[in-house]
């Protein structure tokens, strides 16, 4: 079980997936290796960060142009603030969700 950020009209923001393609950016330096990585198009990595982005009405992930050494992506101060706050809610809420499964059933 993992945390899933909706919208009011209960579209998907946030949830494993674009935690999981954050961490990849981070580790990779590139949206394109991490797509790889993961295993999607990086024209399917692209459209779920910039849904992302848009939905939370921030940044996540500053992009660097190519150029001499190469572009790349970095994640943003609030775009990493934001990851490390998910995964750390998203860690806790199971333990809870965990013990209160073992209460009922």
């Amino acid at each position: 079980m993992s945390l899933r950020l909706c919208n009011e009209e209960g579209e998907k923001i946030f949830g494993k997936g674009v935690a999981q393609l954050l961490r990849l950016i981070d580790k990779e330096g590139s949206l394109n290796a991490a797509a790889k990585k993961m295993g999607i198009a990086y024209s399917k990595a692209w459209k779920i960060l910039h849904n992302a982005e848009e939905q939370l009405g921030f940044e996540l992930v500053e992009k660097q142009s190519g150029g001499k050494n190469g572009g790349g992506s970095v994640l943003t101060p609030r775009g990493r603030s934001f990851l490390e706050k998910y995964e750390a809610f998203d860690r806790e809420s199971g333990l809870i969700v965990e013990e209160l499964f073992k209460k009922y059933w």
